[in-house]
């Protein structure tokens, strides 16, 4: 969503609606007035909307949740900023003409989608949905809106994701059976959101963890703030971790891992299917499960349903793609492409 450091880059205002907006190489902004979304250094104000934001934030003020902000200091990847206005879900406020609230977005402790009223009308802000309960963040929640502006996250806007609640027994059954075979599996995700998960779903079963040190962290943060996730210990070279799974950072880059893998089979969680490239130096068999903290485009139909906009707009780099199949559902539906980003589909 965001540009390499220091970028900025102008563009014009998309108008033809009632709230215009601009995309930049840096973050999205409400043309006339302070506000950015997910912006790393352009403006002087801008809404962070959760921990998943790839790197530090450097402008003068932020709105986000106290949650992101722990993360994001798990993470050594704290904003550089001493002004960070800490807002809670449902506490509407204002900034000048604008008044805001900030609402779960249901993916990730803290993540939030920003519902702003303006003059010309009222929008929603929501890059980072998940309609489905994980039972360690809160719910999802939306608000009727003139303008929507939505992430394209997954490639495919027609296809749907395996049924959750199947992948999960798939999942809960395959590491049963490892471990009566004498092999802990390592299980490769997301550091944050998805580890969380699936440590909970995992200690549920009554199956004990071990965490790579840089999930230990942000389990921490989870738990300081009230969402137990159960019984998980840091994993350590030292340490014997027998017949214990282990949750290790996914590889964020093709091929390359933070670090030499335990023994054992390998179990890599996927955000959508075939998304992860392992390095080939990987021999292992590899069983893959699909848990994505983010809306496939079959739920987002549902969002948009509920959201019910005169103006669309959908952000990433398959925004063409969504645009396309989606522009009968809405009077005005738009790509938002950032500059650094090329253009997929």
């Amino acid at each position: 969503m965001v540009a390499p450091k220091g970028q900025t880059a102008s563009a014009a205002p998309i108008r033809g609606g009632t709230i215009p907006i601009r995309s930049t190489d840096d973050g999205i902004h409400l043309s006339d007035s302070i506000l950015w979304f997910d912006s790393r250094a352009n403006g002087q104000l801008s809404f962070v909307s959760s921990a998943q934001f790839p790197s530090k934030v450097q402008v003068p003020q932020i709105i986000t949740t106290e949650e992101t902000l722990k993360i994001l200091a798990a993470q050594k990847n704290e904003p550089k900023t001493h002004n960070a206005l800490v807002c809670q879900y449902n506490r509407p406020f204002s900034i000048g003409r604008l008044r805001m609230e900030l609402l779960p977005s249901g993916g990730i402790l803290g993540g939030a989608s920003l519902y702003v009223e303006t003059e010309q009308g009222r929008l929603l802000y929501a890059p980072y949905l998940q309609t489905q309960k994980s039972g360690t963040v809160r719910q999802m929640q939306l608000k009727k809106a003139h303008t929507l502006i939505l992430n394209a996250y997954h490639p495919d806007p027609n296809q749907a994701l395996p049924n959750r609640k199947k992948e999960r027994d798939r999942f809960i059954d395959s590491v049963k059976n490892a471990i009566q075979n004498g092999q802990a599996p390592t299980i490769l995700c997301r550091p944050t959101a998805i580890a969380q998960e699936l440590t909970k779903i995992l200690s549920d079963e009554g199956i004990p963890v071990a965490v790579h040190p840089s999930i230990y962290r942000v389990h921490k943060v989870y738990e300081a703030c009230g969402s137990p996730l159960g019984k998980y210990t840091p994993y350590s070279m030292r340490s014997a971790h027998r017949n214990k799974p282990v949750i290790w950072p996914a590889p964020t880059k093709p091929g390359h891992l933070r670090s030499k893998l335990p023994e054992g089979p390998v179990f890599l969680i996927e955000q959508t299917m075939g998304d992860t490239q392992l390095p080939t130096h990987l021999k292992r068999n590899v069983e893959r499960f699909y848990f994505s903290d983010a809306c496939d485009g079959v739920e987002l139909r549902e969002v948009i349903a509920a959201v019910a906009p005169k103006e669309l707009y959908f952000i990433g780099p398959y925004a063409k793609r969504y645009v396309e199949e989606m522009k009968s559902i809405c009077p005005k539906v738009k790509p938002l492409f950032q500059n650094n980003q090329p253009t997929l589909f």
